[in-house]
């Protein structure tokens, strides 16, 4: 029953979109888009960036998160995934590896160009997420659920937790690091072939934006923005 409900809304929106579609026709007007138009890339909205509740944020852009089993999960947090945009690969640690905060963990590639990711724990590696060996873009759309990295068993997780962004903190930490990002955009050249989708929608860039900039400038973005961890006291 519950099934047929879901079937019924669905079929009501796509009769909804297509009565709007069809007005607007009828008024002389363009047909609204549903989807991107093939030139443009979605807008960079990064004022509606979120943290979920319960979890940690690092200055190097990755999330950490405690689950019941004991278990403590890392990724790339959504600020990181929808600036880079496309991942061509994943570089995933080695499970049994041990790693201390600020080590390299994992890397992204794009284009050839290498994005590092480093710890945000200290700890030995018990899993990876072997979907995103296959399936780079795994995650996309949900960084902190499917765009899991890898777990690790954490050493002396108190002293590290109190090095990382939670709740309101994360938030603001965010809020800061986006205006920061702008800064930098503001700085960088901007190809002319690449101003249209860019500059879109009165000013606002395009999601994955990194992959127009050159090599120096995401060379720029690992330094200001991937920074290697604060050491905390072991």
């Amino acid at each position: 029953m519950v099934a047929f409900f879901v079937i019924l809304t669905i079929i009501g929106f796509i009769l909804v979109d297509s009565l709007v579609q069809w007005a607007e026709a009828r008024q002389g007007r363009a047909p609204r888009r549903t989807v991107p138009h093939p030139e443009f890339a979605p807008v960079l909205a990064l004022e509606t960036v979120s943290v979920p509740a319960g979890l940690f944020l690092d200055e190097g852009h990755t999330w950490v998160r405690l689950e019941p089993s004991g278990r403590t999960l890392i990724g790339m947090d959504e600020f990181a995934r929808r600036v880079i945009g496309r991942v061509d690969a994943v570089e995933l640690p080695n499970v049994g590896s041990v790693v201390r905060r600020g080590d390299p963990l994992f890397a992204i590639t794009q284009n050839g160009r290498r994005a590092v990711f480093r710890a945000p724990l200290t700890g030995v590696v018990s899993a990876i997420n072997e979907n995103l060996a296959r399936l780079p873009e795994t995650g996309r759309m949900d960084p902190y659920e499917e765009g899991w990295v890898c777990a690790l068993k954490p050493k002396d997780l108190a002293a590290h937790l109190r090095h990382l962004f939670v709740a309101e903190e994360a938030r603001a930490w965010l809020r800061w690091e986006i205006e920061r990002f702008k800064e930098f955009l503001t700085l960088r050249p901007m190809p002319q072939s690449a101003l249209g989708q860019v500059l879109q929608d009165g000013g606002q860039w395009a999601e994955g934006v990194l992959e127009m900039l050159d090599e120096a400038s995401w060379e720029e973005f690992a330094r200001t923005f991937l920074r290697s961890p604060r050491a905390s006291a072991e």
